[in-house]
């Protein structure tokens, strides 16, 4: 039995629209009587995907500079120390970030760990050498939100914390034969003024002690370490003032009844009580450390330039008074898909702090670090 053709092929229509998806309504058409009969679409949707999981990890090589202001108990230096100097005494240096991102959301941050150490030799001063000891490390960390996403790029919302954490230590040795010579040629001085009744104590002390000290100041250091130990002047200052005064008396009586052995007595022990002191202070060892947290919040975008190269930029602000006063962060950088797998950036990284603390030490660290960063990394 054969169908007409109209009829026959009405119904084949509607058969077909049965299983196109995503037409939804009713068909109608014509069965062989000629009455109209109408045939329902089903309407199929397209399945949900999920978001899948992407890791991004990498390895910045920032070559930093250190710029700007630190100290202790009020004694502060401006601190200048370029990428050079640094690398040069490096020990130990490690660097690395990471994302993790599901969709819209998504975890991001980094670390920072340099150990670095530098002697440097003070010459005809009272101290023959200063070290210098440095550990510095910064840690990050952020959660994303990416607000715009598209084909040319993205921006993300960051909301975080960044861990600073600062060590420095300063190691003294003493110049012996200095310290013999300046214990010598003061108590000669202090007894000439006292057999001419002439009382200028403390113009003696800074001409031939403090004004011989200027290592303590570590006023061009090589390692970004503030004046761990400029304290130590005024310290010894006053201490070899007490020593001298406490020996006045006698050694005034002395002079003033001419006899020479007991005034080369009191002054042969006044010279080694002084060079004994300034020797033991002279060499020693101080260590400084510190730690604070700040909140964070910021952006990060990318423009995608072609296929394989794109500009990204990221800065944060935070502290507000909790850690630092202010912390400020910005980078900047053309990369390179070289790979669909691997990736590098070449830019700029600019970080300062400006952090007090106001407990025993009255530690001050207004410091930017600054300079070329280069990253290599892996995309999953």
């Amino acid at each position: 039995m054969h169908l007409p053709r109209r009829e026959s092929s009405g119904l084949i229509l509607a058969t077909l629209l049965l299983f196109l998806p995503g037409m939804p309504g009713v068909v109608r058409g014509q069965d062989t009587t000629g009455k109209e009969v109408a045939a329902k679409v089903i309407e199929s949707t397209p399945a949900k995907t999920t978001a899948p999981w992407e890791v991004t990890v990498g390895g910045p090589g920032w070559l930093a500079n250190a710029s700007g202001i630190s100290g202790f108990h009020g004694f502060n230096q401006n601190i200048s120390v370029d990428v050079g100097q640094i690398l040069r005494h490096i020990n130990v240096i490690y660097a690395f970030n990471g994302e993790v991102r599901k969709g819209r959301w998504g975890v991001f941050g980094g670390l920072l760990y340099l150990n670095a150490q530098a002697g440097t030799p003070e010459g005809s001063g009272l101290v023959s050498k200063v070290d210098l000891g440095l550990q510095q490390f910064g840690g990050q960390l952020f959660g994303t939100y990416r607000v715009i996403d598209g084909p040319r790029g993205w921006l993300d919302l960051l909301v975080g914390f960044r861990d600073t954490y600062i060590g420095q230590q300063v190691g003294l040795q003493a110049n012996n034969l200095a310290i013999d010579a300046a214990s010598t040629q003061l108590v000669d001085a202090v007894a000439q003024r006292v057999a001419i009744r002439v009382s200028d104590l403390e113009t003696l002390i800074r001409a031939d002690i403090s004004n011989k000290l200027a290592a303590l100041d570590n006023r061009t250091p090589i390692l970004p370490v503030g004046p761990v130990t400029e304290f130590l002047k005024g310290k010894i200052f006053d201490a070899v003032q007490e020593q001298i005064q406490s020996k006045l008396p006698p050694l005034e009586a002395a002079i003033r009844a001419k006899v020479q052995t007991r005034v080369n007595q009191i002054k042969t022990g006044l010279e080694n009580q002084i060079s004994s002191y300034l020797t033991g202070q002279l060499n020693r060892s101080f260590s400084f450390y510190d730690n604070w947290i700040d909140p964070l919040i910021g952006f990060r975008g990318r423009l995608n330039l072609t296929k394989a190269f794109y500009l990204t930029a990221e800065t944060d602000v935070g502290g507000f008074g909790i850690g630092s006063d202010i912390a400020v962060e910005a980078y900047a950088a053309l990369g390179c898909n070289l790979t669909r797998n691997i990736f590098s950036e070449v830019g700029y990284r600019y970080l300062y702090d400006d952090f007090r603390d106001e407990g025993a030490n009255d530690f001050l660290y207004q410091v930017s670090l600054h300079g070329v960063q280069i990253t290599v990394g892996l995309k999953f």
